[in-house]
């Protein structure tokens, strides 16, 4: 198709500058292309030094009261995660033998890969035989002192009477017997289930609590101790598997990492061939391609530099930036070859494409620049991360996009200039979206004021209760067989939440029993059920504190007084071996936290060996969900700030703590980092866009977009998380993307017609390429990320249809209703040169 006088008139208005750049480019192109292949390695060399961190405090502010906390009791304590290996087979005596061979070789390991190692608590129960006498209760020990002297009263004088009913011997020796459940709990002593079928072995790894990578040496040499020592040398049916809280973390970061290279491998598969059958050519392929890789690799080499690690958020934006930023090339390709295929020839074709172009691309680079950079207003360390990437991925895209492609055009068409001119295929066009559009205005006008409307009912739902306090539904969901889930019920059987606590550190040891009793006070205080179920302190496992200990050795030592006094000589035999059952030993003496086992005392040692400064709370074990974002805020609640009686308050974490502080963060900064992105937006297109009508047929179309992309995720009962809502304030810039280039398209041919013909299938390729990226999460093991992924194409598709379906019917059912031509449309701020004449759109 021939084009039209004024649009020959336009192309002879371009401004100076852009045909100076032009003229440089179609000068130096293999300069051009050295110098971007030289900033390409350097950053693919950063880039490659980043290290993926997908501990969830790294997404964290690092300036919340938790997070500081947590800081704390990191640099204080070791790593609590569990390594459990579960041995199984029927027989319980070949279970034993397996569990003590592994047990021995697991800690021959060095002290750096494993603190300890055990598959029994029988060192334990022969501490408690040992020191039993201790760990009766003052009023037992006076009933026994009190019982014996009325035995020796009654040998001395035939005549004394008791009024008190007389307790027998052998009843005063069961309380003795110490009830503390761990034969309840662990059959024999052992970490044993299911009637001897399991037996488990317990190791702890060194390192900090919440450390990226903890345990992960402990876990392969597990893996590899098993390997070389087969469970089937025991017996046949034996089976030996590496569980816990470690391995869950280790098998979640892995999917995490297989996720990042097969999202990104989707995405670019599917953009490669939505992007050949578009232009039909292969050229187009690396053309549009390699700017769009340049910029990501551009993005995370930035990361390296301001960060040096990715998070579980940022992990993905490659395929994102790709999506995102291939688009730039898309339109300036799109432009080039429509031009080519009038007729025109490589270096008048490439001219026409940049100054056509270059205006609308740089203003939605920039204001999808500043959606991302929107994120950084905020204190959540995953969304600051997040948009610093995305933004600087925006511009380096968009500039790799006008440097890198029109030189490699140049080199690749130069043979055609020097030819004769030979027209091409254009791409693929919308033709008969334009003729309905045109045809039915009024019917689509309406439909979307409909739309419109129906969307703002839907927004209801975001201001009631929105936020998905299911953390389940945010976890990676592992592949698990069923008996991988009757081993992990196994677990749960046995250990319950032992090897999970909240940990709440004290400055010295006076400060333990009173933080205890904080914590049960706050809880009773707390509205409704108590949300705390055990509250331990070394002293727990010990006889008490020392004062107590001190009395009950008082008594101790009256009672064994008793025990050997002359007047129970004259006792038979049956009578004196009576008396003996309740002689306490010699040699007791008071107990302080080092005289417990390791395994008992590992929970309660720092980091410098200090022991006993910490306080371990457990939640119920029913009625709360550590799975619960509700329960975790709960417990926050009570746990976060402890006012201790002498006015002291101390700041504690943990995972509800440290949920808790996730969940403020989103609430607090979700709204601000929107407001942000759409003050943003407004800004740049009221600066760049005139006449101030032309920026409010753009911001009208967002708007309209975002409206439908929030109010149909409110029909559809979507719950924000703190990843999903991301994708809102990243669609101000990217939907405002594709009512620019529409918008800037009317502009040059003042053809509403043309705009969706030509424009509106470049963008809606380009909106495609964008929801491969965002699609490509979809493919993620991680909820969290397809959740954001789904809520991001929902506002492209709602975007693009607002843009070449939505507005294009307005303004076609304007012109109707006027019968006569639109407003002329003028882009200025940006050199946008002189204003044109207004002539009919169509």
């Amino acid at each position: 198709m021939a084009p039209p006088a004024h649009a020959r008139r336009f192309r002879h208005v371009r401004h100076i500058r852009i045909d100076r750049y032009h003229r440089f480019v179609t000068a130096h192109p293999t300069r051009i292309l050295i110098g971007a292949l030289v900033v390409f390695i350097v950053a693919a060399a950063l880039a490659s030094r980043l290290r993926l961190k997908t501990a969830f405090v790294e997404l964290l502010p690092s300036n919340d009261p938790g997070v500081v906390a947590l800081s704390r009791t990191q640099k204080r304590m070791g790593d609590l995660s569990l390594l459990l290996i579960g041995v199984r087979s029927p027989d319980h005596e070949a279970n034993l033998r397996y569990a003590e061979a592994l047990t021995q070789k697991l800690r021959a390991l060095p002290p750096t890969v494993v603190n300890l190692a055990t598959y029994n608590v029988r060192d334990l129960r022969e501490f408690y035989q040992q020191n039993k006498w201790l760990f009766v209760s003052e009023d037992d020990l006076e009933s026994i002192r009190d019982r014996l002297r009325n035995e020796i009263s009654k040998r001395k004088n035939p005549l004394f009477v008791t009024l008190d009913e007389e307790e027998p011997i052998d009843q005063m020796q069961k309380r003795l017997e110490r009830h503390d459940g761990l034969d309840e709990r662990f059959p024999g002593g052992v970490f044993t289930s299911n009637g001897g079928e399991y037996v488990w072995i317990a190791a702890l790894p060194p390192g900090g609590l919440f450390v990226e990578h903890a345990g992960e040496a402990l876990f392969d040499a597990a893996h590899r101790l098993i390997d070389e020592d087969p469970p089937s040398r025991y017996h046949p049916a034996m089976r030996a598997d590496v569980a816990g809280p470690i391995a869950t973390a280790i098998a979640s970061r892995q999917a995490v990492e297989r996720d990042i290279f097969w999202v990104t491998v989707i995405c670019v598969s599917l953009v490669v061939l939505s992007i050949g059958l578009y232009f039909r050519r292969l050229r187009a392929l690396p053309l549009t391609g390699i700017p769009a890789a340049i910029g990501a690799i551009m993005a995370f080499a930035v990361a390296d530099l301001a960060f040096g690690y990715l998070n579980s958020s940022t992990a993905f934006l490659g395929s994102i930036i790709i999506g995102n930023g291939i688009n730039y090339a898309i339109v300036l390709m799109s432009r080039y070859e429509e031009h080519r295929a009038r007729g025109e020839e490589p270096n008048q074709a490439l001219g026409s494409a940049l100054g056509g172009v270059w205006r609308g691309t740089l203003v939605a680079a920039i204001s999808a620049s500043a959606a991302y950079a929107s994120l950084m207003v905020t204190s959540f360390r995953g969304f600051y991360q997040f948009g610093v990437m995305g933004a600087v991925g925006s511009l380096f895209c968009w500039l790799s996009t006008f440097t890198v492609l029109p030189a490699m055009l140049v080199l690749l068409d130069r043979r055609a200039a020097a030819g004769p001119a030979r027209a091409l295929r254009s791409p693929i066009e919308f033709g008969p979206l334009a003729h309905f559009v045109a045809r039915r205005s009024g019917l689509v006008t309406a439909a979307f004021t409909l739309f419109a409307i129906a969307g703002a009912f839907g927004l209801r739902h975001f201001l009631k209760d929105p936020f998905e306090y299911d953390f389940g539904k945010l976890n990676a969901k592992l592949n698990t067989s069923e008996e991988a889930k009757h081993f992990n019920r196994s677990i749960d059987h046995l250990f319950g939440r032992w090897p999970s606590p909240t940990i709440v550190l004290a400055d010295t040891l006076d400060e333990v029993k009173p933080i205890q009793e904080t914590i049960r006070r706050q809880d009773h205080e707390f509205p409704g059920p108590d949300v705390i179920g055990q509250v331990v302190t070394v002293y727990d496992l010990l006889p008490g504190l020392p004062e107590v200990q001190r009395r009950k050795l008082e008594l101790i030592k009256q009672i064994r007084k008793l025990t050997h006094d002359p007047a129970l000589t004259i006792l038979n035999d049956k009578e004196r071996a009576d008396i003996a059952k309740v002689d306490p030993p010699d040699g007791l003496r008071e107990l302080v936290p080092l005289d417990l086992p390791a395994f008992a005392r590992r929970p309660f040692t720092e980091g410098n060996g200090t022991v006993g400064r910490v306080v371990l709370v457990y939640p119920p074990e029913t009625g709360i969900s550590v799975w619960s974002g509700r329960d975790l805020l709960k417990i926050a609640a009570v746990l976060q700030y402890l006012h201790l009686p002498n006015g002291k308050v101390i700041a504690t974490s943990g995972s509800a703590v440290v949920f808790g502080a996730m969940i403020r963060s989103v609430l607090h900064d979700g709204p601000i980092a929107t407001a942000a992105s759409l003050l943003a937006v407004l800004f740049i297109i009221a600066l760049t866009i005139r006449p101030l009508s032309a920026a409010a047929f753009a911001l009208g179309t967002l708007i309209l977009g975002v409206l439908l992309m929030v109010g149909g995720a409110g029909w559809a009962k979507v719950h924000v998380t703190f990843l999903n809502f991301i994708a809102l304030p990243i669609t101000f810039g990217i939907g405002a993307e594709y009512a620019l280039n529409v918008i800037t398209r009317y502009r040059e041919e003042r053809d509403v017609a043309r705009a969706v013909i030509s424009t509106g299938a470049a963008v809606a390729l380009c909106s495609w390429t964008t929801i491969v990226g965002y699609g490509s999460l979809l493919a993620a093991r991680n909820q969290a990320l397809q959740g954001f992924g789904l809520m991001a194409i929902f506002g492209e598709v709602s975007c693009l249809s607002a843009a070449i379906v939505a507005l294009p019917a307005l303004l076609f059912w304007l012109q109707r209703r006027r019968n006569a031509p639109a407003a002329g449309i003028e882009v200025t701020g940006l050199d946008a040169g002189p204003p044109l004449e207004v002539e009919p759109p169509i």
